[in-house]
């Protein structure tokens, strides 16, 4: 369980994500100012883009406004110009977060030159498009990478004729994986400038092979306001730890309850290895939590024993069935 604290105006500009379509700059002013860890970020990626080509890194803690900063930036910087963009995530909730951001955020004043521009997501989910859905005239690509991994070339008459191109990938401590580097090496191919901005939070959580690896695939930065190439490149980083000074995040308060359930005793290192670097679960332990009785009770009673001290509370659940089986078991816990 856990607490979080949210904008009243972001609420009030919920955009309904689906899967393609034309987004039209809308008038006014954007409420939403930036932070000014924001804003440092978008003047260090103002920075490396005067470079015809890079690849680099910007490191915001979960919280920080990974999505936020980089469709704001990429919305003057890419899209105003007609640069086509292409955002691979490995989630479908990060996907529809992007998507989002850049319906949510494209004010005719960030982007001035453009009369509209065409949004697509691709992925195996049934909400979203296919890969033979591409078009050749989308301006931003949103697609996880199995399925343009396995389709890699459905890219082909898209990328055709471009001279440059923004590829992001979030959660870029992922770009590790053969698939990720499979896309970005058949893009670096294809595109003579290729502009790869990684996002993540947790840059160097992997083995130290891992960062090595990370280093050879993100290798441009800035550093005192200088573009450096050839070292592990980052262009802007901020900790958790400045942010919670800041007041801009709060500080996480843990508790700890034990169950006597274990899961994935039989789990295999290809499972384990999703866990450690693709925050994923596999989908038996997940409906195994779903599942269990005693720990959604256990959740339900915690939350009511503690609900003067908690206050008003977000509830994180492992899938979609789990979210609504405890929901169900918080509702009937309001009535008894």
């Amino acid at each position: 369980m856990g607490m979080e604290t949210g904008s009243v105006n972001d609420l009030k500009t919920y955009v309904e994500v689906k899967s393609c379509g034309d987004i039209l700059p809308k008038k006014g002013t954007n409420i939403r100012s930036p932070y000014e860890h924001q804003k440092k970020a978008m003047e260090a990626l103002d920075k490396i883009n005067k470079e015809d080509s890079y690849s680099t890194l910007v490191v915001l803690p979960t919280g920080g406004g990974k999505t936020y900063t980089a469709s704001m930036w990429l919305l003057k910087n890419a899209i105003d110009k007609k640069k086509k963009i292409l955002w691979i995530a490995h989630r479908q909730m990060l996907l529809d977060q992007a998507a989002e951001s850049f319906q949510k955020f494209a004010y005719a004043e960030v982007v001035p030159h453009i009369s509209s521009f065409r949004f697509r997501i691709v992925s195996g989910a049934s909400s979203h498009d296919r890969t033979i859905d591409i078009k050749a005239d989308d301006n931003l690509l949103i697609i996880s990478k199995d399925s343009i991994g396995r389709n890699i070339e459905r890219l082909d008459k898209w990328l055709e004729g471009e001279k440059e191109l923004y590829l992001v990938v979030d959660e870029a401590h992922h770009s590790t994986a053969k698939t990720y580097r499979k896309v970005i090496n058949y893009v670096k191919d294809k595109v003579p400038n290729l502009k790869l901005i990684g996002l993540t939070a947790t840059p160097f959580r992997t083995a130290e092979e891992e960062q090595g690896l990370l280093g050879k695939i993100y290798s441009d930065g800035v550093s005192d306001g200088q573009v450096l190439r050839g070292d592990i490149g980052i262009t802007y980083q901020i900790g958790l730890k400045e942010l919670i000074n800041r007041q801009i995040l709060s500080k996480p308060i843990f508790e700890s309850y034990f169950t006597e359930e274990n899961y994935g005793d039989s789990l295999g290192l290809e499972s384990w290895e999703r866990i450690q670097y693709l925050d994923n679960l596999p989908d038996d332990i997940a409906s195994q939590m779903a599942e269990s009785a005693a720990r959604n009770k256990l959740i339900v009673e915690t939350y009511k024993e503690k609900q003067d001290e908690y206050g008003q509370t977000i509830v994180f659940a492992v899938n979609v069935i789990h979210a609504i089986q405890l929901s169900a078991l918080f509702k009937r816990a309001e009535m008894s």
